[in-house]
């Protein structure tokens, strides 16, 4: 029994010596049945082993695999301990359970309203910290929730801190006698028995001195950290030693070992290793006496470099060395420096500890401390060390840094040749992170489209790597979005071939690590019915969370409904807030107006079911337009209403003051996810496991720590902090990132070391890359001199890089953003890649050897080495910019982008407009006209224009109001009036409850509103009693084309009508079409001059008299005419416009022109108003109809000449339409 060591730079040898040394013939049949174990660093390396047993073997089964060695230990003593189940499975704390401890132990000191330790007490300074983030607020419930919210972080940070020192300051290096270790590896000993750690002594040490701050900060840290250690987890720990203890015991003991050999692997394979804590390696170490170990390790050098020291420690070190002796000797020459540094290199046995290869020794301390623990280790007789390194690189610039570093070849300046073709490593630079994926997207469509029959490229063969995969996760979405299904469907329907557009090749991806969209909009679902009751609950808010695809399935709806329901609910009132009490929490005391909320509009269309009028029913306002199809909808809403009134309170429970365990919210979140899977929702099964598992982490750790005083069985937490963690767990699926069948993307450092063809990096950016920001709080190890073996964030990040480059099989891509998007300023690469360039630029010979300084080039405002142009690929800001195509590398294609280039290279004069051709309209048999919208397109052409193309231009009115009307704008005091005209005797202003403003002001709104409206009648009887009473009647304008039209009932020669608006330029053209029709309708020839419209406007009463039938008709003819050109091209006449100067009492003058058309004479007054950009008016211009600034207008007529499009239209129709209106239109003097 023993460890055997086969080492290799190569991940596939080591998987081919796995299969042919440790896959030995089975000397019985029953061998063969039992289980592999494997030990792999990753999923990512259990996935792709998997794969390649299943290729070398035909088939992967009976295999078990466990993620690092910690997850072996803790099976082999559940295994061997069979008596001792519980105790292990109680000794084995996971790290939520950690953080709630910490947290259940702190939350007594922070409940004063002063911080109640003494000076002098070890936690005086963290619980300090706590009541500083919270100093500026006043003493209350928001005071002590900011404290609880920062203890609850400061938690987190000590659960990952107490976790890591548990695997590398925990242990004994000289196997000291028990209780009585001294090693400076071993803290929590220290620690659990209140023994202070001489930090001063644990600093690096250099010629200068610790600073004061640093010593005092590392002492406070120690402090408290030790006494949260003693108090809280000093006695689990010693029960993890224990176990530890017993399994030895057991093994160690001659008469109980032959059992407990029989229930572990007869053998152990270690795949891989990407972290070797010295206790872990100590398990491995006695383990290997009683059974075979198998470490397949990835070595990227053959050669022995366990002492190899960084080339930049290493100068600096050399430059302390000599200080210290000019220190001690301050009378030495030059010459005695000199015989003391190579003495001193000699003894230091610096030959050994050189770098040799600066990138290997740069970037590889982690793989190196790996080496030297592993070359230390030595168990059995009968252990193998062997190398299975093999030398088959390519003739390239990435085969040369492999080979080198394979061998551990000293660099030697400008030594190699590098070709112009050579392509197995590429340097890009851009702009943005969206940049660099267009960039990647059409470079990865090449690198596929060269894969011959011998060598085929396949998707799977690229891994994608990002050091922010969730901030790039959105754009990577976009840029390699599928095509459209419905266009795939079209094009079958056709019968035309399957092609996919030129412009959008689909290449299939994967985001490795991320969870699943699905999945994240299900939960939204689920937190939908607990969160969105704490904020403002609008009518969007509302509508967002029943878009979703798993809201729907839970309350069976589908998408035509979903729009009916907000259809209603606008109508009925809902703006925002759940009901009284929601609002309750944000209005100000004695505000009690509750109108406006989702109950209040709930309220109207239940009571609509029952009385399908506008009308007041104890209190409450029915709804007139509820129609039978929407009872089923209405029952829906209720029972939603009631979904959010059940768990109203869940996220402010505790400010309630109610003590809710976390056992309960676990179990009332899983109901939920159980109501959403009953209704058939899949997706939620990840959130459902995560929950259960926090809900059995915390009933073990309850079961055992019932005679605790720290227990958890009593836990409270507020509900938003479990919810968070659910999130953080649920969006941090990293480390469960795996390769794919597909184009893989993953987070740097999550998918190692697994080889690639290609291997992407992006985001190489100064100051991202490595990552510095995920810096951990309070870390003595980061503080203090590292041991051996530690692990450290930047050196992952580090080690990442280096596999990256060693694992790439034929191509490594770098990107980096080299501009500044916003100032355009080049920006420097990470320093990682400007070493890797610093290397190559050393390695590549120049063209000018006799040079002294390497010479440098610019491309694109980048300055690069001569030598290693051709690597970089600067590429322009825009993907359409017509630079990025004259030259021939890099690659581009003829897309939607080459087209778009070509148009900016080949532009000529003004682009031409997309309204330069008149539009064919679809010609219908009979069309049926509606009066209203008729008169509404042709004065106002443009709706005319963009209804007959289908185009609807939205306005800012169109988007639901979510704040309730605080005064009556125009429109409100319109709609109060037309209401009020409708009414018969006394209206009651219960019935306007949905449009009146809320508070104070609603009782003087509505006083005002009829004191109008009784002035508006009182005008009105000075022309008839009462409004004369209309009927609908369909006018025959020819075979093809009837019209809706309303007329006054009776035949009643004066048709009087009351308006709550004013008299403005369009509303008087409304009136004159109103009036030509009533005359056309009647069809009495010559007759009809004694007929008479009359409006009473708010402001002027309008009258309309004089015309005939005939003339009627003909002036009619002329509006139709404009109204079948204005279908087919923009006719620029808004009425707004042409009868602007009829409200100021005066009229155009008309003259004929050369071509004999009537122009209007005053054209300057018209272009004025048609220029009017609103800059000295209160109002937006882009609602105002009669300038070109209008939203439409400026739709319609960009990069068009408005002004000679507006003259055109009056020189052909302005005369015919707009002059009779003139003639036989005029104000009444009141």
């Amino acid at each position: 029994m023993a460890i055997h060591v086969i080492q290799s730079q190569r991940i596939d040898v080591l998987v081919h010596a796995m299969l042919t040394t440790v896959n030995k013939p089975a000397n019985t049949p029953f061998q063969v049945l039992q289980t592999q174990h494997f030990i792999v660093p990753s999923h990512a390396m259990e996935t792709w082993l998997t794969q390649k047993l299943a290729e070398q073997k035909g088939i992967s089964a009976n295999t078990q695999f466990h993620h690092r060695i910690r997850g072996f230990q803790w099976s082999a003593y559940q295994w061997v301990l069979v008596d001792q189940k519980e105790q292990v499975r109680k000794a084995n704390i996971p790290r939520i359970i950690i953080k709630w401890r910490v947290f259940q132990a702190l939350k007594a000191f922070i409940q004063a309203e002063q911080n109640p330790l003494a000076l002098d007490h070890p936690l005086h300074s963290i619980v300090q910290r706590i009541y500083d983030s919270a100093d500026r607020l006043e003493q209350g419930v928001e005071k002590q929730l900011k404290k609880q919210g920062m203890l609850y972080w400061v938690a987190e940070q000590v659960s990952r801190l107490f976790s890591h020192y548990m695997e590398y300051r925990g242990y004994c290096q000289k196997n000291c006698p028990p209780n009585m270790c001294s090693c400076p590896s071993n803290w929590l000993q220290a620690w659990g028995q209140n023994k202070e750690l001489s930090i001063e002594d644990m600093f690096f040490k250099t010629n200068t001195e610790i600073s004061e701050f640093t010593l005092n900060q590392a002492r406070e840290l120690e402090a408290w950290q030790r006494w949260l250690w003693q108090e809280v987890f000093h006695q689990d720990f010693e029960q993890m030693q224990s176990i530890d203890a017993m399994f030895w015991e057991i093994l160690d003991d001659p008469e109980t070992r032959k059992v407990a050999l029989k229930k572990l692997p007869r053998q152990l394979v270690i795949f891989t290793l990407l972290d070797l804590p010295p206790m872990q390696l100590e398990f491995l170490r006695r383990l290997g006496q009683y059974i075979d170990i198998y470490i397949l390790h990835y070595n990227p050098s053959q050669e022995y470099w366990a002492d190899s020291v960084d080339p930049n420690w290493k100068a600096r070190y050399d430059v302390r060395v000599k200080e210290r002796f000019i220190a001690k000797n301050p009378k030495a020459s030059d010459a005695d420096i000199e015989k003391f540094f190579q003495e001193f290199t000699l003894n230091f046995n610096a030959e050994q500890r050189e770098s040799r290869h600066p990138l290997l020794t740069r970037f590889g301390k982690q793989a190196r401390d790996h080496f030297s623990l592993l070359s230390n280790l030595s168990s059995g007789e009968d252990g193998v060390w062997a190398d299975a390194f093999v030398d088959e690189y390519k003739q390239n610039l990435l085969g040369k840094i492999q080979s080198d570093i394979l061998y551990l070849v000293e660099p030697e300046q400008h030594q190699y040749a590098l070709d112009e073709q050579d392509d197995s490593i590429q340097i890009h630079v851009c702009h943005s992170s969206l940049r660099q994926l267009e960039v990647l997207k059409e470079q990865l469509i090449h690198w596929l489209a060269q894969g011959t029959k011998d060598a085929p490229r396949r998707p799977s063969d690229i891994l994608v790597l990002s050091p922010s995969l969730s901030e790039l996760e959105p754009l990577i979405r976009s840029v390699f979005a599928p095509p459209p299904s419905e266009r795939d469907l079209i094009q079958q329907k056709t019968g035309s071939s399957h092609q996919l557009s030129k412009d959008s090749v689909y290449l299939p991806i994967k985001i490795a690590g991320v969870t699943q969209l699905d999945a994240l909009n299900a939960w939204k679902a689920v937190l939908g019915r607990i969160e969105l009751i704490q904020g403002r609950f609008t009518i969007e808010d509302f509508a967002d969370w029943l878009s979703l695809g798993a809201t729907q399935q839970l309350y069976a709806l589908e998408v035509n409904s979903i729009e009916r329901i907000i259809e209603l609910l606008i109508d009925a009132g809902f703006k925002r807030g759940l009901d009284a009490e929601h609002l309750q929490r944000s209005l100000s005391a004695g505000d009690e107006d509750y109108r406006f909320s989702f109950k209040f509009a709930l309220d109207r269309l239940a009571l609509g079911v029952a009385i399908p009028e506008h009308t007041l029913f104890q209190g409450t306002l029915s709804f007139a337009k509820v129609l039978p199809s929407d009872f089923e909808l209405i029952a829906k809403l209720i029972q939603i209403y009631q979904d959010f009134d059940a768990r109203r309170d869940w996220m402010i429970a505790h400010e309630q003051g109610k003590t809710v365990p976390v056992e309960q919210w676990l179990k009332y979140l899983m109901q939920d996810i159980a109501e959403f899977e009953d209704a058939g929702v899949e997706s939620l099964t990840a959130v459902y496991k995560i929950i259960k598992k926090q809900e059995r982490m915390l009933t073990l750790a309850s079961f055992y720590d019932e005679h605790d005083h720290h227990a958890l069985r009593s836990l409270s937490l507020p509900l938003p902090y479990l919810l968070a963690e659910i999130n953080t767990t649920l969006e941090a699926q990293l480390e469960h990132a795996e390769p794919t069948g597909q184009i893989t993307f993953s987070q740097i450092g999550q998918i190692r070391p697994v080889p690639y063809k290609l291997i992407v990096m992006l985001g190489l950016d100064s100051g991202k890359f490595p990552n510095r920001i995920q810096h951990l709080p309070f870390d003595l190890m980061d503080l203090l001199k590292p041991q051996l073996g530690d692990r450290s964030r930047l050196e992952d990040d580090q080690g990442a890089f280096l596999d990256n480059l060693l694992l790439a099989q034929d191509n490594l891509w770098l990107f980096y953003n080299g501009f500044d998007i916003n100032d355009g300023e080049v920006r420097d690469p990470s320093t990682v890649l400007q070493e890797l360039i610093q290397h190559l630029a050393f390695i590549v010979q120049i063209k000018q050897p006799d040079t002294e300084a390497d010479a440098t080039v610019e491309i694109n405002g980048v300055e690069v080495p001569e030598q290693l142009q051709s690597l970089y690929h600067v590429h322009p800001l825009l993907p359409f910019d017509p630079v990025g195509f004259e030259s021939a590398r890099p690659v581009r294609y003829q897309d939607q982008w080459f087209c778009v280039a070509g148009q900016l290279r080949h532009a000529t004069g003004q682009r031409s407009s997309w309204v330069n051709t008149p539009y064919q309209n679809l010609q219908q048999d009979v069309q049926v006209l509606d009066s209203h919208q008729w008169i509404q397109d042709v004065t106002f052409p443009a709706r005319l224009y963009l209804k007959t193309l289908g185009v609807e231009n939205l306005h800012p009115e169109d988007l639901p109001v979510v704040q309730e009307p605080l005064l009556l704008d125009g429109l409100g005091r319109y709609a109060v009036r037309q209401f009020l005209q409708k009414q018969e005797g006394a209206a009651q202003p219960e019935l306007l409850m949905d449009q009146l403003p809320i508070g104070k002001l609603q009782q003087s709104s509505w006083q005002m509103s009829v004191v109008e409206q009784e002035r508006l009648k009182a005008r009105l009887l000075k022309y008839a009693p009462e409004v004369t009473p209309t009927t609908q009647q369909v006018w025959k304008v020819n075979d093809h084309v009837y019209m809706n039209i309303n007329l006054p009932k009776n035949s009643a020669e004066k048709w009087v009508s009351l308006e709550a608006s004013s008299a403005r330029a369009k509303r008087r053209a409304k009136v004159w079409l109103e009036y030509l029709l009533w005359l056309a309708y009647l069809n009495m020839g010559e007759g009809g001059e004694k007929l008479a419209r009359i409006v009473v406007f708010s402001d002027r009463t309008i009258l309309c008299h004089g015309v005939t039938s005939n003339k009627a008709r003909e002036w009619l003819d002329h509006w139709l005419a404009a109204w079948k050109y204005g279908q087919s091209q923009p006719l620029v006449l808004p009425a707004a416009l042409l009868l602007k100067i009829a409200e100021k009492d005066k009229q155009h003058d008309w003259q004929p022109n050369e071509q004999n058309q009537m122009c209007i004479d005053d054209m300057e007054v018209i272009y004025k108003d048609w220029h009017e950009d609103g800059k000295f008016s209160g109002f937006s211009v882009a609602d105002n109809e009669a300038t070109k600034m209008h939203r439409d207008w400026q739709f319609i007529l960009q990069e068009q000449d408005a002004t000679a499009l507006l003259e055109d239209a009056c020189a052909q129709f302005s005369y015919q339409l707009y002059q009779p209106v003139f003639w036989h239109q005029q104000v009444i003097e009141e």
